[in-house]
Protein backbone atom coordinates (compact mmCIF):
# COMPACT_ATOMS: atom_id res chain seq x y z
CA UNK A 1 0.00 0.00 0.00
CA UNK A 2 1.36 3.51 -0.44
CA UNK A 3 1.07 5.98 2.58
CA UNK A 4 -2.05 7.77 0.81
CA UNK A 5 -3.93 4.15 1.35
CA UNK A 6 -2.77 4.24 4.65
CA UNK A 7 -3.88 7.71 5.50
CA UNK A 8 -7.04 6.92 3.70
CA UNK A 9 -7.68 3.82 6.20
CA UNK A 10 -6.60 5.63 9.07
CA UNK A 11 -8.74 8.47 7.85
CA UNK A 12 -11.88 6.45 7.90
CA UNK A 13 -12.22 6.22 12.31
CA UNK A 14 -13.06 2.36 12.11
CA UNK A 15 -10.05 0.70 13.11
CA UNK A 16 -9.93 -2.43 15.21
CA UNK A 17 -6.93 -2.91 17.61
CA UNK A 18 -6.17 -6.52 18.37
CA UNK A 19 -4.09 -7.79 21.17
CA UNK A 20 -2.73 -11.36 20.35
CA UNK A 21 -1.67 -13.22 23.44
CA UNK A 22 0.07 -16.48 22.84
CA UNK A 23 0.75 -19.61 25.07
CA UNK A 24 4.17 -18.38 25.55
CA UNK A 25 6.07 -15.01 25.05
CA UNK A 26 4.95 -11.51 24.25
CA UNK A 27 1.57 -10.05 23.27
CA UNK A 28 1.59 -9.30 19.77
CA UNK A 29 -0.51 -6.03 18.74
CA UNK A 30 -2.50 -5.46 15.14
CA UNK A 31 -4.61 -2.78 13.66
CA UNK A 32 -7.35 -3.48 10.63
CA UNK A 33 -10.60 -2.47 9.57
CA UNK A 34 -13.38 -3.04 11.45
CA UNK A 35 -15.47 -4.95 9.66
CA UNK A 36 -17.96 -8.55 10.57
CA UNK A 37 -15.45 -10.72 7.88
CA UNK A 38 -11.95 -8.83 8.96
CA UNK A 39 -12.93 -9.39 12.73
CA UNK A 40 -13.87 -12.99 11.78
CA UNK A 41 -10.86 -13.19 9.88
CA UNK A 42 -8.14 -12.07 12.13
CA UNK A 43 -9.44 -14.70 14.90
CA UNK A 44 -9.08 -17.86 12.32
CA UNK A 45 -5.39 -16.38 11.46
CA UNK A 46 -4.72 -16.41 14.98
CA UNK A 47 -6.50 -19.52 16.28
CA UNK A 48 -3.90 -20.94 18.02
CA UNK A 49 -3.32 -17.67 20.77
CA UNK A 50 -4.10 -18.29 24.20
CA UNK A 51 -6.39 -15.30 24.18
CA UNK A 52 -7.43 -12.39 21.32
CA UNK A 53 -8.55 -9.23 23.03
CA UNK A 54 -10.18 -6.62 20.23
CA UNK A 55 -10.84 -3.26 21.06
CA UNK A 56 -11.83 0.42 19.19
CA UNK A 57 -9.15 3.18 18.63
CA UNK A 58 -10.49 4.69 22.19
CA UNK A 59 -9.24 0.57 23.68
CA UNK A 60 -13.15 -0.22 24.59
CA UNK A 61 -13.44 -4.02 24.53
CA UNK A 62 -15.10 -5.31 20.94
CA UNK A 63 -14.84 -8.81 22.16
CA UNK A 64 -12.38 -11.04 23.19
CA UNK A 65 -11.67 -15.29 22.67
CA UNK A 66 -10.50 -18.10 24.18
CA UNK A 67 -8.51 -19.43 21.06
CA UNK A 68 -10.78 -19.08 18.13
CA UNK A 69 -13.89 -19.01 20.12
CA UNK A 70 -15.46 -15.75 20.98
CA UNK A 71 -15.77 -15.69 24.98
CA UNK A 72 -17.26 -12.58 25.59
CA UNK A 73 -18.89 -10.22 22.79
CA UNK A 74 -20.46 -6.98 24.55
CA UNK A 75 -22.52 -5.69 21.33
CA UNK A 76 -24.70 -9.08 20.63
CA UNK A 77 -25.82 -7.43 17.37
CA UNK A 78 -21.96 -7.45 16.08
CA UNK A 79 -21.57 -10.68 17.18
CA UNK A 80 -24.37 -12.05 14.84
CA UNK A 81 -22.65 -10.32 11.88
CA UNK A 82 -19.41 -11.87 12.86
CA UNK A 83 -20.63 -15.31 13.64
CA UNK A 84 -21.70 -16.37 9.55
CA UNK A 85 -18.17 -15.66 8.50
CA UNK A 86 -16.16 -16.97 11.93
CA UNK A 87 -18.11 -19.95 12.37
CA UNK A 88 -17.63 -21.68 8.80
CA UNK A 89 -13.63 -21.14 9.39
CA UNK A 90 -14.22 -22.93 12.31
CA UNK A 91 -15.79 -26.12 10.77
CA UNK A 92 -13.26 -26.28 8.00
CA UNK A 93 -15.15 -25.21 5.64
CA UNK A 94 -13.91 -22.19 4.94
CA UNK A 95 -10.04 -20.75 4.73
CA UNK A 96 -9.59 -16.74 6.82
CA UNK A 97 -8.93 -15.02 4.05
CA UNK A 98 -6.01 -11.94 3.69
CA UNK A 99 -6.64 -8.38 4.55
CA UNK A 100 -4.94 -5.20 5.16
CA UNK A 101 -3.68 -5.21 8.62
CA UNK A 102 -0.56 -3.86 10.37
CA UNK A 103 1.63 -4.54 13.15
CA UNK A 104 2.47 -1.70 16.05
CA UNK A 105 5.45 -1.03 14.48
CA UNK A 106 4.14 -0.56 11.03
CA UNK A 107 1.63 1.74 12.43
CA UNK A 108 4.74 3.76 14.12
CA UNK A 109 6.74 3.25 10.93
CA UNK A 110 3.68 5.40 9.04
CA UNK A 111 3.51 7.71 11.05
CA UNK A 112 6.76 8.49 11.38
CA UNK A 113 6.57 9.15 7.49
CA UNK A 114 8.71 5.07 7.34
CA UNK A 115 6.23 2.68 5.82
CA UNK A 116 3.17 0.79 5.01
CA UNK A 117 0.88 -2.06 5.56
CA UNK A 118 0.83 -5.25 4.33
CA UNK A 119 -1.45 -8.01 3.68
CA UNK A 120 -2.15 -10.50 6.19
CA UNK A 121 -2.22 -14.37 6.68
Amino acid sequence: MTNKENGEMFSRHNLVRGYVYPHEGYRSEYWFEESPSNIANFIMQHRDAREIILTDTMDQKILNTIGAFIDHCPDQELLQQILPHLIPMQMGEAQPQKFLVATDAQVEAYFNGRGGMELSM
